[in-house]
């Protein structure tokens, strides 16, 4: 699947795209602001678009001096499911973190990174994932349960999942190093765990304290 146009899964026209700006906020769009947002379909086309989605009933306008004004019609029977749809990647990530939760040692840090957490991921794209591994924890458990991980996301995506684990020790000791740290930091998403304690190791600050926990659990 396509997490950046997740509505694509069942549309790869510009409709998909127009409903998840709509869902995405339940506010008031312009034609014009649509296409700002998407930047790149022709405003035509999302004038057509719209037209399309109004008569469906999905969309609602209404005149607002010389403009109109489109929202999604949260009223309308297959509004759940647009939404569902257009909010894929927190699903995922909820999803993601009900299953660390349940490990007998889950990771102090877990966070979606890469194409996947930015706007550019497409259907070839893996979804990359990084855990920080208590240094108590067994490595063949450990393997395991980060192993399943990888099945289960291919399982919810289709997309090949990368998972990258890193030991606590590792993190403090060399995390100012690992530019895929630097990465993560940047653009990642995390599902579990303290982002900041991270933060503070890849800029070699206060690496030596230990994690909290369940910040973004």
């Amino acid at each position: 699947m396509e997490l950046s146009r997740p509505l694509s899964v069942i549309t790869p026209t510009l409709d998909g795209d127009v409903l998840r700006v709509l869902a995405l906020a339940d506010a008031d769009f312009t034609s014009g602001d649509i296409h700002r947002v998407l930047d790149g379909p022709s405003i035509r086309g999302i004038h057509n678009t719209l037209g399309r989605l109004t008569e469906q009933g999905i969309v609602s306008r209404r005149p607002a001096g010389r403009a109109n004004l489109y929202r999604l019609n949260r009223e309308h029977l297959a509004a759940p499911y647009v939404i569902g749809l257009a909010r894929l990647r927190d699903e995922l990530l909820d999803r993601l973190r009900s299953e660390v939760r349940a490990w007998p040692a889950p990771p102090l840090v877990g966070a979606l990174f890469g194409s996947a957490a930015r706007r550019d991921h497409s259907p070839q794209s893996d979804i990359d994932i990084l855990l920080v591994r208590p240094d108590d924890a067994s490595d063949d458990i450990w393997d395991d349960l980060a192993d399943s991980l990888s099945a289960l996301v291919t399982a919810w995506t289709g997309n090949d999942c990368r998972t990258l684990t890193f030991t606590q020790s590792q993190v403090q000791d060399r995390g100012a190093n690992e530019p895929v740290l630097e990465d993560v930091v940047r653009e990642g998403m995390a599902f579990h765990g303290d982002l900041q304690w991270l933060a503070s190791a890849v800029k070699g600050r206060s690496a030596g304290r230990s994690p909290g926990r369940g910040k973004a659990s």
